[in-house]
């Protein structure tokens, strides 16, 4: 019997989404305080700690038990554009690394969560469904310089689409009124009176919310995220009924930006590649 192109064609789209379907839904990645990690310690819940600061801050002191895993080696770099690292990259990265689907990962950095935020959704994108980050400050005592023992794993990665927008699904967002996309980079730059690349302004229609806002001064005087409740005024003005997609230059103010949007109960994707990759394809910009 004859199989036709399109009844392949139909078999591998059934394939696609059994496997999506085995795999399960991937959530969106939740905030961990300090209270609920020890607590979680105290229980030996079994988990995945992975440190996104670079090895050098890592193996100067880092929370005893956690995997090196530097976000810069979820970057690739194509014609001066960063971009998520591809599957296959990925693949490697992932499964020296431990990760699984059956276990919970949680995700942290010096506490600013600029690293963190950003690993975590690359995490996100390439299908794990157990993400948080630890909100909470780098403690200056009790910290560990031996590099944790690491089991590879044979972990799958599927991409989540869902996460995830390009050049052209944010040039689309400016014209439908179901999207908004939004700017984290500092005002000057969205104002257009300063840029990193040779475009100065923002995406037309896209909305300015500074990575700053998301900020308070700490105890000690450094910057920490703002509680649930003040974060939650900040979105307030937010349709929840509508779809964002934000941007920064490198990914990480609005990675972070996309974490504590979708905390507020947003529904949104980042636009890997951002303002680099917009300045790089030369499309329309408003001031």
């Amino acid at each position: 019997m004859k199989i036709s192109h399109k009844e392949i064609g139909m078999g591998r789209v059934l394939t696609v989404a059994l496997l999506l379907l085995l795999a399960g839904p991937v959530r969106a990645a939740e905030s961990l305080s300090l209270a609920e990690w020890q607590r979680w310690q105290q229980q030996r819940l079994p988990v995945l700690l992975y440190d996104a600061r670079e090895p050098q801050a890592y193996g100067s002191g880092h929370r005893p038990g956690a995997i090196s895993f530097p976000v810069s080696s979820t970057y690739r770099e194509v014609d001066g554009v960063l971009l998520a690292q591809t599957i296959s990259v990925m693949t490697e990265r992932l499964r020296q690394a431990g990760a699984r689907a059956d276990v919970a990962i949680v995700v942290y950095d010096d506490g600013q969560l600029l690293d963190a935020a950003r690993l975590a959704w690359v995490l996100e994108l390439y299908g794990l469904p157990q993400i948080y980050l630890l909100n909470a400050p780098l403690p200056k005592t009790a910290l560990s310089t031996e590099a944790t023992q690491v089991s590879p794993s044979r972990y799958l990665p599927s991409l989540n689409p869902d996460v995830l927008a390009n050049a052209r699904m944010t040039q689309l967002a400016g014209f439908n009124p179901d999207f908004t996309v939004i700017d984290n980079r500092p005002e000057p730059d969205y104002l257009g009176q300063r840029s990193e690349t040779d475009k100065f302004g923002h995406i037309p229609g896209a909305v300015n919310i500074p990575m700053t806002a998301f900020y308070e001064p700490g105890d000690d005087g450094q910057p920490r995220i703002k509680s649930a409740e003040q974060l939650a005024l900040l979105f307030s003005k937010l349709n929840k009924n509508q779809r964002y997609i934000t941007y920064c230059y490198s990914g990480k103010a609005s990675t972070l930006g996309y974490f504590l949007m979708r905390q507020a109960g947003l529904d949104v994707m980042h636009y890997d590649g951002s303002w680099l990759d917009w300045s790089a394809r030369d499309l329309p910009v408003e001031r």
